[in-house]
């Protein structure tokens, strides 16, 4: 079994709101679309597609391969990372676990059995298994000769085992080891309305929604519509849409966005030095990705908000360690509560919270420039390369001339080799100067007065709060939140050819007053997430 999940894995590698109009966004005349992609699933793919397939209640494996980031997005990295021959191994033995917590309960076999099975080798029955589950696992009809290939060995499994139970064992250990299971493959097919490209499948369209709007499988419904061939039609598409974002999954999706985005992945693994800062502890991570996570869930799907409020809401969700850390009331003993802070307060938004403040600084202490980096690469877009391996980036010793932080970066600033980047970075990550490496305010560095004056791009700011506004009100923050959602729904590098249409769908998201909801719902109706460059191409 395992030299056949290294074939099967290693061949296709190698080839590797309120409603709208249901109408798609308007054409991009010189969208020229990406080749095809093969995105592995993620780990949270993964783990949301075995729980809508196979139940909830299963216990996932501990570790799989590990996600790799690419364009800052797991979900990008998926399409361009390789399988390591020990990752084979992780997802058979994945794979054999979760068959055998099926098979072992009868109840749970019961719950995906189509039809009642008359002995351990009742082939018939097994068929009808093997083409339902499969067809939700591989989230595409399986083929004849597919199906009886895994039908032939379960059914030998089960005769020689003695149960039917065990027969549907070595069914799905197969579908679950399967290239089809393991990756979204789109080859596409020749497109009618573009002669030129192909465009997706109608299973691999469905496949691609569900994944991008639930971050998990496409359920029966979309399926049918897949089977029938109206899912090609734009207004079938947008009916299908529409009733995926009204669907509780839709925020499970965002959350995933939202926590590849925003590195959120990285922030619970915050780590700073006790000595230093009190009020930390090991679970705060956990507890700032979660702030970050209900107020884009809050933004996004129960206010159907302006997201420019990202940056400049005074609305926050904080348990009692970031009460604390921002000192203000918690309101519950337990658990995250949402409270306003107050309006005199420079803290406000994403670039208030512990997961900004605490992850772009250093374990002892604030970092401009890594707050600045953040922003540029995050929030802007930005390329921003990392220093040659040989240059020293330590920054000067506080002196009588230079105490703060500040003072001592402004003379860095004059370093041969260090000037370009930190001119770019600095002055942005000064605006943050008032919060220490956690996030706590306060008004003094190594006594000194803080000065968070700078500007961005030119425009100039005060303070943190300034420069949130400056930020919100920025095109290229428009561009580049509409640019990752676009990158994360269709899972796959974005190319130079793809401009025109992220241009067009950022001046959509500013027309809708920067609505999310609306935003998705554009992206997954655009040209570019449907169509496929020609083979060869």
């Amino acid at each position: 079994m395992r030299a056949l999940t290294l074939m099967l894995i290693a061949t296709v590698a190698a080839g590797g709101c309120d409603r709208q109009a249901d109408v798609p966004a308007a054409p991009v005349a010189t969208l020229q679309p990406a080749p095809a992609a093969l995105p592995r699933l993620t780990r949270a793919q993964y783990e949301n597609t075995v729980h809508d397939v196979l139940g909830a209640d299963l216990t996932l494996p501990a570790t799989l391969e590990p996600d790799v980031s690419f364009e800052h997005l797991l979900t990008v990295g998926s399409a361009v990372a390789k399988v390591s021959p020990r990752g084979v191994e992780l997802y058979e033995e994945a794979a054999r676990s979760l068959a055998a917590q099926i098979a072992g309960k009868p109840e749970r076999l019961a719950k995906l059995l189509p039809c009642a099975p008359q002995g351990p080798a009742d082939t018939k029955c097994l068929q009808e298994f093997v083409a339902a589950v499969g067809g939700k696992l591989w989230r595409r009809p399986l083929a004849a000769a597919e199906r009886d290939a895994v039908v032939a060995t379960a059914t030998k499994a089960g005769a020689a085992l003695g149960t039917f139970a065990q027969s549907a064992e070595y069914a799905l250990v197969q579908l679950l080891q399967s290239s089809a299971f393991v990756y979204r493959i789109e080859h596409g097919e020749k497109d009618p309305a573009h002669p030129a490209t192909r465009r997706l499948t109608a299973p691999e369209l469905a496949s691609r929604l569900a994944y991008f709007l639930w971050a998990g499988p496409p359920d029966t419904e979309l399926l049918a519509a897949a089977a029938n061939e109206t899912l090609q039609d734009p207004k079938v598409r947008a009916i299908q849409i529409d009733r995926l974002l009204a669907d509780p999954k839709a925020r499970r999706s965002l959350r995933n966005f939202a926590g590849e985005w925003l590195q959120l992945h990285e922030v619970v693994k915050l780590n700073k030095d006790p000595k230093v800062y009190k009020h930390f502890s090991g679970d705060l991570g956990g507890s700032a990705r979660e702030e970050t996570l209900r107020l884009v869930e809050h933004l996004v799907f129960d206010t159907d908000s302006d997201f420019r409020q990202l940056l400049t809401t005074r609305t926050a969700f904080v348990d009692r360690r970031l009460a604390a850390i921002y000192e203000v009331p918690a309101l519950q003993e337990i658990g995250h509560a949402p409270i306003e802070l107050p309006d005199d307060a420079a803290r406000r938004g994403l670039l208030g919270q512990v997961a900004f403040l605490g992850l772009a600084a250093h374990p002892v202490s604030s970092s401009p420039t890594l707050r600045g980096a953040f922003v540029r690469r995050f929030l802007l877009c930005d390329f921003v390369p990392d220093p040659p391996a040989d240059l020293n980036t330590a920054i000067p010793e506080p002196s009588p001339t230079a105490k703060t932080l500040r003072q001592r970066l402004t003379a860095h600033m004059n370093v041969p080799g260090c000037s370009s980047c930190h001119k770019a970075l600095d002055p942005i990550g000064f605006a943050f100067e008032h919060y220490d490496g956690i996030g706590r305010y306060r008004k003094l560095d190594n006594g000194e007065p803080i000065d968070t004056s700078g500007d961005l791009d030119g425009v100039a700011f005060a303070d943190s709060s300034g420069f949130a506004s400056v930020l919100a009100n920025s095109s290229k923050f428009r561009r580049c939140v509409t640019k990752k959602l676009y990158a994360y729904a269709v899972a796959r590098p974005t190319i130079v050819s793809e401009a025109g249409q992220i241009d067009s769908l950022a001046a959509g998201f500013a027309k809708s007053g920067m609505r999310v909801k609306g935003l998705l719902r554009q992206i997954a109706l655009s040209e570019g997430f449907g169509r496929l460059a020609a083979e060869g191409k």
